[in-house]
Formats: structure tokens, sequence, C-alpha cells
């Protein structure tokens, strides 16, 4: 079962728990101590900001993925009108490269029931 719980938002919420402790030393919780609480919310802060560094460090792979996904993209598009403008465009190898064959699109029509002009 999923949930819409975000570590960053658990981080968020453990700081104002641990704030609100930190001021009442009397309170209790069964089984977590203040000190275990401050240490897994370290924890926490520690394993974030090491997989934001890993994600700073992969940013110039996925800028370059983009680029190549870009451009293999303009190739295709490009690849596939030539493929209509060769074969034609209710041909199957249009359909095979992506295309929608012109024999299958849908015819335009006009709408009824409009209001009527003013005069």
């Amino acid at each position: 079962m999923a949930t819409s719980i975000t570590p960053e938002a658990v981080q968020a919420t453990a700081k104002i728990i641990a704030n609100v402790w930190a001021e009442h030393p009397d309170f209790k919780l069964k089984d977590v101590t203040f000190a275990d609480f401050t240490a897994k919310q370290a924890a926490l802060e520690e394993a974030l900001d090491d997989l934001d560094k890993k994600d700073q460090a992969l940013t110039p792979y996925r800028n370059h993925r983009d680029q190549l996904a870009s451009e293999l993209n303009s190739w295709c598009v490009r690849a596939r009108s030539s493929v209509r403008g060769y074969f034609g465009g209710n041909s199957d190898e249009y359909e095979q490269v992506g295309g929608t064959r012109s024999s299958e699109r849908k015819r335009p029509s006009r709408k009824k029931g409009g209001t009527p002009p003013a005069k």
C-alpha cells in the first residue's frame, strides 16, 4: 500500500516535534527517548544530504541523456515525415513507424446546435 509521505515532509515534522520535545523534557514516548529521536532525525538528514550530493553529481549525465534524446527524437520525426512522403500517408509502413493512417483519421464535422447569428 503506497503512501504519500515524503522524506522531506517527515524531516520537517520531526524538526517541529524535536523543538517541542526539547522545550518539554518531561514528554515521553514509549520505547523512544529524545536521544533516539534526534539521532534518527540526524540520520535522515544525513541520508537526504548524501542523496542530494549524488543527485547533483548525476546532473551532467542527465543533461547529456536529455540532449541525445532530443536530437534522436528530432530525427525520428523527420524519418516519420519522410516515410509518409515516400510510402504515402495511408501506407502500412507509415503506420509501423508511429503515424496515423489517413483512412483512420477522424473526419471533421460541423457542430450542431450553435447560437443563431445576431440580427
